[in-house]
């Protein structure tokens, strides 16, 4: 088998350093190709849009006062702080019974617990959550831009 090899490649000697060329310029244009379309399992998902978070980070001390001060308002039961990148998302339950107004009253005093840093840097989604005939709805949602000030509320 090697000597038919050998024997091919002396007869085509040429034809087979132009394929070998070919083929590398190929594999390494596929690299670049790759590289620059293709985002690498080690880059950060959200890129350089994070790069500051460190400054305004939104820590477990600072998410477990939140949490402790708000069981304090009026008809919460359980609130659950979920962050991700540059969201933050409060996911709370409120007893049956209570209206609207409470609830968006509430996610008002919770925003209020919440440092200027932070609401000035993260996007923040408030999520009510309530029981009312066996299943679970969402009476009230609200969201706060980090550029504005107050809570602009979606109800059921």
């Amino acid at each position: 088998m090697v000597p038919k090899i050998k024997k091919f490649i002396k007869k085509y000697n040429k034809q087979v350093k132009i394929g070998l060329l070919v083929l590398l310029v190929l594999i390494i244009l596929f690299v670049l190709y790759k590289s620059l379309f293709y985002s690498d399992s080690q880059k950060a998902t959200y890129g350089v849009r994070l790069r500051d978070i460190k400054e305004n980070e939104f820590t477990n001390k600072e998410k477990k006062e939140v949490i402790k001060k708000s069981f304090d308002l009026q008809g919460v039961s359980s609130l659950k702080i979920n962050v991700k990148g540059r969201l933050i998302k409060f996911f709370a339950t409120f007893e049956d019974g209570v209206t609207n107004e409470d609830i968006k009253n509430s996610f008002n005093e919770m925003l209020g617990f919440v440092s200027d840093k932070v609401k000035n840097y993260y996007d923040i989604t408030f999520y009510a959550i309530q029981s009312k005939e066996g299943s679970e709805v969402y009476p009230v949602i609200g969201y706060k831009h980090k550029n504005k000030e107050a809570i602009t509320f979606d109800e059921l």
